[in-house]
């Protein structure tokens, strides 16, 4: 027995084992179903599992594959056994052959019988036997392992081609099956055939309608019977007894037949199946033998039967008439209807490069006809250009006219196909299926039918809106559509269409029809009929309006209906530039362009350098960075490395501009809006992008020609030439921001040749456009010229060194450093370098290039401790720690609180664990005290001889006596203080005395200790530093302390003389420009007492000294020109410090700045306005000044008192002022503004301010968000947050207010005029809370309070009787037709002797004053509200309609159902009596009829445009007189039939009319 002799029952292949690592063993395996298979079966099988080929059980597998599976050791016994058997046998053979007798030597060796062969020989035989029998067993092995990959692989390539003669079979099925839909598609015409069998059914349809309408009404008739009074029960007997009359309809379609038929060539087929589809072995293609037709035993031969002709069937494809159009085949006569065989074929669409055909310009006597047919639309991308010295022409039709540039015929050519067309569309929305269903979904841009007139067009839908929705949407279902705008596109208008809520979808099936996949391919062949036009080279006469409505009527007018010569000039995207031309009754052709330019109703196109000589309004030049400062940027365009442009992304400002320049000029409307026609160089416009199709803002930078224009993209850099038609008035709006491209230049490097490569712009362009880097300016230059910066690469890790572009582009050999010589003819900055260069480098030779500096690092702040006042020294908030007297307080600021902080904790670090050291301790040492267990700063002041030292604390001011071992050495480092020592200005004490009283001393240590204030200091070098200190009362209102103590009189007010200033010489008076003589104003400085004197002193001086000397001169007969004054503006306010104050508000400006004062600038104030009215005594002369260098001046108001101002503008005789100290502005007549500056030393006190973290709606503050702000604000006291001070002193302080526990911030978010700046991740980060007030302990007691009183419950509806129960009413009001309210005319009473609900009423109004007015407004809450009578009726509340400027509430008379609009002042609360009575006005809906599906009467309803006010007034007409009712439904409305006198419906009337539709 073999090892081969146990064979695989599958493959057959025989077992073997594995010999070593080279030879793979085909070992048995056993699967879970215990069938037993070869690796070579299991192999084949899919990854992860086996199934079975006898059970189809499946076998999971692991991840060691198929060895991982069982080994049946049956089998591998057997193999073993047979191995061991074979190798048995060859041993016994060996064996045999070593004693074999010598009888078959050969006979050669005869002579020698007794010779044997030696033991040295057998062991060479024993070991090649050896070797031979293991080449035996590898042989056998390769063998083994030669026939089972062979069978593998031949299985594996055999599934692989299998495989891809499926997919290839597939695809020819998949084309076949579109082959099936085209033929499909063509048997349109059978419907046609039955037409007759159509009719019939309509007729069965209307019969059967009839006939269940009988039926529906005599059921009704039986549940109540007395409804038969309201039906004609004849004719519903009529309907049901009359028999069916089959003879009488015709069933003959039943039986009819087509002539169609679907022919198959098979022969042609065969023989195309061997061209498409065979095998190819590498390039060579393997040919099969297929039988010739003739030889395929019954398949006779059949010829083909194509037509070759170049038409389609159904009409023409053509494009528009563009600058070279292709003659198409002319369309294929129709088949005839008898012809015996109809064979359907496929459409091939031909080409022929021959049938194209140039233009050719007509005889204008002659007038002869040219047919130029048209390609279609794929084919418009490949147009040629049109020759320029040739013009196409075409006999055209007039079809819609939006103005003389804007414009859509139709070829005259093109009639016949037209109407092949519309019966086309007739025939295909006939079909049931293109009716829309709820599911369906209609998009803008999607191709639907559209009924107009008596047939349907194709339409494009332009704009969609759906039900509840204000804005047009992208998509909606067909259930939910309330109106859409259609384009035609074989008429050229458009058309808005509006579908009722009530009927479903029946009333959109009406006017529209969906287009399916079918429908698009029947109807590819026909492009759209109408082709856009815009006449050649002219613009409306009046640029400003643009085209008038008497242009577009003499254009309609001139051309008529009839057909008229279009000449074809160019194209402008999808518009022909054309000019049209009519022949008039001699026969000269009048040219349509030249008649508008005749009639003044345009004029040709002529671009303009300036429009009447003056400047066109641009754009604000790009705001450059401040030098030396790192900023992100992107590189928008590039020409060069020395010329491109960047937009710095620190600002959302430019995403905000772009997404609102989309939704200005993105809509259609705007094209005619904002059209320009007439553009003038430099003028700032917005243009269209080719490349993002993104609207932009651009510059008029050149014409190239014709209708061209080059414009230049200012926040881009870069210039294009665009059509005219793609430019589009600026709103002043996007005035606002400047231009956002800067225009930039590498600096330090130049170009290697005299110009720059291509290769290095394309090196840099790659490295920077569109990319972020880091910009820094090396130099501030004018607005024209470039801006040097340096461009830094953006690091993907922080850690990274910033690579500068300029070195790279040097070693890389694309640009060179600019030479020394270069660099000395700039003028040298004084600091050039951002960053200070290190130690190690300062002797570093001039020549070699330094480095590029490192990125700025932020470093915490370092511990301060020793106090370094502000740069602001007004308003600044500090506590008190120690009070001597008024001549010597300490205080902290609290700003330094951190710092403060800090100390002592590094303190407590340091010495907490120290132990004592024998220190010999001197006055004046500086020392670390433990005062009460915290270590402080201290220095001694005297040391006794017990031990006790008097320590000074450095941080509070005061002394403490501690025992030496209590105090420590104090670290160098630490030495100082964070302490202010003050005194209160302008105060001396009391009495005479020098020093201030024990009295004063103890009153302001009383009241300041521990305090926190606001301190202004007013000289910062002195030491105490004179200060002025206010704090809180109880009321909350700041106080100053000084003059808290004066009142107290425990100080006195300071006196200060000062001298006078000298008198001017007479030549310095002379030159000196807004003088004013002493006759008419008294001047008093505001500090200085004896100023009277000087102005005497001064008076006096130009009285003796003569101020021009000139001969006496005629005065001239001119006006004399005004007087130039030039003044000073006054010093900017003094900002108070970061933290928490109060301040009142005085002004908000229309920009939405707020001015607000704080406390201590309140009390300046009314001092400042005091003194102006000392300052200026009497009403200056009036004179005529030039106010152009006026800045500062002196205002009168309208209380007649004079105030500090700043001029803004001149309009005519007033003057546009702000009053600096309050930040109000208004129009002042010039007589009372004077231009003089006074107190020039005091700075404005009011502080202009907004608000943070917040963006204005737009960009800026809208007038209603302004009111809102001036509504909460002005005249208030409010508590602010001071969140950042600017660096410029006439900028806005940042700051967050605070209103009743609300930030004004979110106040005007909630009203939607602003929203929350994305650049603070979270608004709760800058909400600033504001501080819990210290709340008094209130003793509250309630004794004697009224009661609450009860809460009123809601109207009841009146009961009403039972369904199918007939009963008396009333309409009360209508609110449409079919919703009204109703009274019940017999209304049952509870108790006769009760009073009725009117005589109640009465009672009430006698003493309607007696009744509070209403306090509280629920939603249906009962009231008495008054009529327009005066009188006072029972209502419920609805809402609110009115909060601003007054509060207006919209109430229901519940008793008659009208609405009203009343303040509440009209509103008196309801007695509990009169809510016993339920309403006599129910509200209920009139069944059985509905709002029309079609009306025509333009009038509608506002509320409920569904209805019409002619319905509305009908209705109104049909409802008087006696009426019934009859209740058929509850929920969800109550609904009712309503019946007149003579017991006919009252809607029947309304639906006769068509003003509305049966239910």
């Amino acid at each position: 027995m073999s090892d081969s002799a146990v064979t695989c029952n599958n493959c057959g292949l025989p077992y073997t084992l594995p010999e070593d690592d080279e030879v793979v063993g085909n070992v048995p395996h056993v699967l879970l179903c215990g069938h037993i298979f070869c690796t070579v079966c299991l192999l084949e099988s899919p990854r992860g599992f086996i199934t079975c080929h006898e059970c189809k059980m499946v076998t999971n597998v692991g991840e060691e594959g198929v060895d991982g599976l069982q080994v049946d050791s049956r089998i591998i016994g057997l193999i073993y056994t047979a191995r061991m058997n074979t190798k048995k046998r060859q041993g016994d053979k060996l064996r045999a052959r070593k004693f074999r007798s010598p009888s078959a030597s050969p006979p050669a060796r005869t002579e020698h019988p007794n010779t044997e062969v030696g033991p040295d020989m057998l062991k060479v035989l024993d070991e090649a036997l050896c070797k031979a029998t293991e080449n035996l067993n590898t042989l056998d092995n390769l063998h083994q392992t030669l026939t089972s990959g062979i069978h593998a692989q031949l299985k594996k390539e055999r599934s692989r081609i299998t495989k891809e003669i499926e997919d290839c079979t597939e695809k020819a099925i998949g084309m076949l099956h579109k082959r099936r839909s085209v033929l499909m598609s063509e048997l349109s015409s059978l419907e046609q055939l039955f037409s007759d069998g159509r009719e019939e059914c309509q007729k069965l349809e209307e019969r059967r309608k009839e006939m269940r309408m009988a039926i529906q009404k005599a059921k009704h008739v039986r549940q109540v019977p007395s409804l038969g009074t309201y039906c004609h029960l004849d004719k519903v007997l009529e309907t049901l007894e009359t028999p069916v009359d089959v003879g009488s309809y015709d069933m003959s379609s039943l039986t009819l037949c087509s002539k169609l038929r679907c022919v198959l060539h098979v022969d042609i087929l065969t023989e195309s199946l061997s061209k498409f589809l065979y095998l190819m072995d590498g390039d060579v293609k393997l040919v099969s033998s297929v039988p010739a037709p003739e030889e395929r035993a019954g398949t006779p031969a059949v010829k083909s039967r194509w037509e070759k002709s170049g038409e389609r069937r159904g009409g023409r494809s053509r494009g528009r008439a563009r600058d070279s159009m292709l003659s198409l085949p002319a369309p294929a006569s129709d088949q005839k209807q008898n012809s015996p065989n109809v064979i359907i074929e496929e459409i091939i669409e031909e080409s022929d490069s021959g049938t194209e055909r140039e233009g050719m310009v007509l005889d204008s006597k002659r007038l002869q006809r040219q047919k130029v047919p048209r390609r279609s639309r794929k084919a418009q991308k490949d147009r040629t250009p049109l020759l320029q010295c040739k013009a196409l022409q075409e006999w055209v039709v007039l079809t819609h006219v939006v103005n003389p540039t804007h414009f859509y015929v139709r070829l005259v050519s093109e009639h016949k196909a037209g109407v092949a067309l519309t019966k086309k569309v007739n025939k295909l929305c006939f079909e049931e299926h293109r009716r829309f269903m709820d599911k369906d979904e209609i998009k803008t841009g999607m191709l639907v039918f559209v009924r107009w007139k008596d047939d349907w067009c194709r339409a494009k839908v332009c704009e969609l809106f759906q039900k509840g929705c204000l804005e047009c949407v992208t998509q909606c279902c067909a259930a939910e559509i309330a109106r859409l705008q259609v384009f035609f596109q074989d008429h050229g208008f458009t058309k808005g269409l509006t579908f009722s809520d009530e009927g479903g979808l029946r009333g959109l099936n009406e006017c529209l029809r969906k287009v399916d996949s079918d429908a698009q391919f029947e109807l590819h062949h026909w492009a759209p009929q109408a082709i856009r036009c815009s006449l050649r080279d002219i613009i409306p006469s009046d640029l400003v309006k643009g085209w008038s409505a008497e242009a577009r009527d003499e254009m309609r007018r001139v051309i008529g209906s009839g057909a008229v010569e279009m000449q074809v000039f160019s194209e402008d995207r999808d518009t022909l530039l054309v000019d049209l031309k009519k022949a008039s009754v001699d026969d000269i052709l009048l040219s349509l362009r030249e008649h508008l330019v005749f009639m003044e109703l345009a004029r040709f196109y002529s671009p303009q350098v300036a429009p009447s000589g003056s400047k066109p309004l641009q754009f604000y030049p790009p705001v450059h960075p401040k030098l030396n400062l790192e900023l992100h940027a992107v590189v928008s365009y590039v020409n060069t490395p020395s010329d491109f442009y960047v937009q710095l992304v620190d600002s959302m400002e430019f995403l905000l501009l772009n997404s609102k320049l989309q939704d200005c000029y993105g809509p259609p409307g705007s094209a005619t809006e904002l059209q320009i026609y007439c553009p003038c160089l430099g003028q700032a416009c917005v243009a269209l992008c080719e490349k993002n199709k993104d609207w932009c803002r651009a510059e008029v930078t050149g014409f190239p020609g014709g209708r061209m224009v080059e414009v230049q993209y200012v926040d881009f850099g870069n210039k294009k030439t665009v059509s005219i038609n793609d430019l589009r008035q600026i709103k002043d709006e996007f005035f606002a921001l400047p231009a956002m491209a800067l225009w930039c230049s590498l600096v330090d490097v130049t170009s290697v040749g005299d110009s720059w490569s291509e290769e290095s712009i394309e090196v840099f362009r790659k490295m920077t456009e569109q990319n972020l880097v880091t910009l820094v300016v090396s130099k501030l230059v004018p607005h024209s010229k470039v801006l040097p910066v340096r461009l830094y690469e953006v690091s993907k890790c922080f850690t990274e060194p910033a690579v500068s572009i300029g070195e790279i582009l040097v070693k890389r050999g694309l640009a060179s450093l600019v030479t020394k010589q270069v660099q000395l003819k700039e003028t040298p900055l004084p600091d050039t370098a951002v960053w200070d260069p290190p130690l190690s480098e300062e002797h570093k030779s001039p020549d070699e290039p330094l480095p590029p500096p490192p990125p700025p690092t932020v470093e915490p702040p370092e511990l301060q401790v020793t106090l370094n006042l502000p740069a602001c020294l007004k308003d600044l908030r500090v506590r008190v720690t120690h009070v001597t007297s008024p001549g010597h307080i300490c205080v902290q600021l609290l700003q330094f609180d951190n710092q403060l902080k800090r100390v002592h904790d590094l303190m407590n670090r340091g010495y907490l664990k120290s132990d004592q050291q024998e220190v010999d301790w001197k006055v004046e040492m500086s020392c670390a005290a433990n005062v009460n267990g915290v270590w402080e700063r201290g220095k001694v002041c005297s040391v006794s001889t017990s031990n006790i030292s008097e320590v000074l604390r450095c941080d509070f001011g005061n002394t403490v006596k501690l025992h030496i071992s209590n105090l420590r050495p104090l670290l160098p480092e630490l030495v100082g203080s964070l302490l202010l020592e003050c005194c209160l200005s302008d105060i001396r004490p009391a009495g005479g005395r020098s020093t201030w009283t024990a009295t004063a001393c103890d009153f302001i240590s009383y009241y300041l200790t521990g305090a926190t204030a606001v301190m202004t200091i007013k000289d910062a070098s002195a030491r105490p530093a004179p200060v002025s200190l206010f704090c809180s009362n109880r009321s909350g209102q700041d106080v100053s302390i000084a003059d808290f103590l004066i009142s107290e009189g425990l100080a006195l007010r300071e006196r200060t003389v000062k001298v006078p200033p000298t008198p001017k010489p007479p030549s310095a008076v002379c030159e000196e420009q807004g003088a004013v003589s002493g006759e008419s104003v008294l001047w008093r400085d505001e500090c200085v007492p004896g100023l009277e004197e000087a102005v005497c002193e001064k008076s006096s001086v130009k009285n003796e000294t003569p101020l021009c000397s000139y001969s006496p001169r005629p005065a001239p007969l001119t006006t004399p020109s005004p007087e130039k004054v030039k003044t000073q503006a006054y010093l900017p306010p003094e900002f108070p410090p970061c933290g928490h104050t109060r301040m009142s508000i005085s002004a908000v400006s229309d920009d939405g700045v707020i001015y607000a004062m704080t406390p201590q600038a309140e009390c300046e104030f009314e001092r400042l306005k005091d003194c102006l009215q000392q300052h200026i005594k009497t009403l200056p002369r009036q004179r005529h000044y030039n106010w152009k260098s006026v800045l500062g001046c002196a205002v009168m108001g309208s209380d007649m008192l004079w105030y500090r101002g700043q001029v803004q503008e001149v309009i005519g005789g007033h003057v546009k002022v702000q009053y600096v100290d309050q930040g109000i502005v208004e129009n002042i007549p010039v007589c009372h503004v004077y231009p003089v500056v006074l107190c020039e030393n005091i700075p404005q006190l009011s502080v202009p301010c907004q608000l943070n973290g917040v963006i204005p709606v737009g960009g800026s503050w809208q007038w209603d968000a302004v009111a809102l702000m001036k509504e909460l604000l002005l005249g208030r006291s409010v508590s602010v947050q001071i969140m950042e001070l600017p660096e410029n002193l006439h900028g806005l302080v940042t700051v967050e207010i605070i209103l009743d526990g609300m930030a004004l911030s979110r106040i005007m978010v909630n009203h939607q005029h602003a929203s929350f700046d994305p650049s603070i991740s979270v608004p709760e980060d800058y909400v600033v809370k504001p501080p819990v007030p210290d709340l008094d302990d209130w003793d509250l007691n309630t004794k004697g309070l009224e009661e609450l009183q009860p809460v009123l419950g809601v109207f009841t509806n009146p009961t009403l009787p039972d369904k199918g129960k007939q009963f008396r009413v009333k309409v009360k009001h209508l609110r449409t037709p079919n919703e009204v309210f109703l009274s019940l005319v017999d209304m049952p009473m509870c108790d006769q002797k009760q009073e009725t609900l009117q005589e109640a009423l009465e009672q009430v109004n006698k003493d309607i004053d007696s009744l509070p007015q209403l306090t509280d407004f629920p939603m249906e809450g009962p009231c008495l509200a008054e009529y327009s009578d005066g009188l006072y009726y029972r209502a419920k509340l609805l809402g609110f309609t009115e909060l601003n400027p007054s509060i207006k509430i919209l109430v229901r008379h519940v008793d008659y159902g009208s609405d009203d609009i009343l303040p509440p002042c009209k509103l008196r609360c309801l007695p509990p009596s009169l809510l016993q009575f339920p309403c006599e006005a129910v509200c209920v809906r009139l069944a059985g009829f509905k709002p029309p599906h079609v009306c025509v009467e333009v009038e509608r309803i506002s509320y409920r445009p569904e209805w019409s006010m002619k319905s509305m007034l009908e209705m109104i007409d049909l409802l008087h007189g006696n009426l019934s009712a009859v209740v058929t439904g509850v929920e969800p409305q109550l609904t009712v039939v309503l019946y007149r006198a003579d017991k006919t419906l009252v809607h029947v009337p309304l639906v006769e009319k068509g003003l509305a539709d049966y239910e």
